[in-house]
């Protein structure tokens, strides 16, 4: 069989294309409207082995979410999943892969690269979760952090890893927040315009950046120091409800408004005070009425119970 013969595969609402050569298949291109692509199960039964994912061979996947692939791959192609605007999570298995450039270019809802250990379906709970963090990691890497650098599929040394992570992390809440933004008007990026609302929309769009990553890394705090930890506190602190700029209750209420993990660190940093409790139910959004009943609760528990305290030491 020739190496350019075309082989199809096909997948619940789509198809693959493949050409073979002496290593095995390479994915060459995806056609379709699957929302979720499990190719380990693919190939779970046969013999041909998938090894290489050619240069945007899911090019402008409109509607895929989550991709899962066999573990023999070891190559992925330049913008391979590129500007795909629902994708959500990449599986793959732990181990050497020889990864491209902007593999995830423009796709904004990234979350999870989740590298699978051998033997995943038998490690603890505490190691899934371990997993599922350093995941939500290594997806801002391809995407906010504009660090390819740390996009890797091994992990030998997470202890160093995490410090250069929190190096670039830190390097981006040290930029001004409108470092930047002449380059992109003299560059014609955007048509900004000269005009007083977009460059606010510029400094917002940095300041929205620097909170996703604080609340990421402190949600997966492991090897985190304390000085970098009172650092990424203070500056969610200081965006919450009620400041001169509130991009920390923006982000929690656009973004992750559905997210209990989130609420409940935002609550714990102090961001819900008595002073802007009322601020936070009355702008909150009919859509989200578990983040509405969880900072009810939360005021009823705390905020309420350390009011009352603060009157008795002072009738005291």
């Amino acid at each position: 069989m020739k190496e350019t013969e075309t082989i199809l595969k096909q997948t619940p609402s789509g198809q693959l294309h493949f050409i073979r050569n002496d290593e095995g298949l390479t994915l060459t291109l995806y056609e379709g409207k699957d929302m979720l692509l499990d190719l380990q199960q693919l190939f779970e039964t046969e013999e041909e082995r998938m090894t290489k994912i050619a240069p945007k061979a899911f090019f402008n996947a409109r509607l895929l979410q989550s991709v899962i692939l066999p573990p023999s791959v070891n190559q992925i192609g330049d913008w391979a999943f590129s500007h795909c605007p629902k994708l959500k999570k990449i599986t793959m298995t732990q181990g050497p892969c020889e990864l491209g450039r902007s593999l995830f270019e423009e796709d904004r809802k990234l979350r999870r690269i989740l590298l699978m250990p051998p033997g995943t379906d038998n490690v603890s709970e505490e190691e899934k979760k371990d997993i599922k963090g350093y995941g939500g990691l290594l997806a801002a890497c391809a995407t906010i952090m504009d660090a390819p650098y740390l996009l890797v599929p091994e992990r030998e040394d997470d202890e160093l890893w995490l410090s250069r992570w929190d190096q670039r992390l830190m390097s981006i809440l040290n930029r001004d927040d409108m470092e930047g933004y002449t380059e992109v008007v003299l560059c014609g990026e955007e048509d900004y315009g000269g005009s007083e609302s977009n460059l606010d929309e510029f400094v917002q769009r940095q300041r929205w950046r620097k909170v996703r990553l604080c609340f990421l890394r402190l949600l997966y705090d492991k090897k985190l120091a304390d000085a970098n930890k009172k650092i990424l506190q203070d500056y969610l602190l200081s965006h919450t409800k009620g400041c001169a700029s509130e991009e920390t209750w923006l982000f929690l209420v656009r973004e992750r408004g559905e997210d209990p993990e989130y609420w409940q660190l935002f609550a714990d940093l102090g961001c819900v005070t008595e002073q802007n409790f009322d601020d936070c139910i009355t702008s909150l959004p009919e859509t989200l009425p578990q983040m509405r009943a969880f900072l009810l609760r939360w005021q009823s528990e705390h905020l309420k119970k350390a009011d009352a305290l603060g009157k008795l030491s002072l009738d005291w």
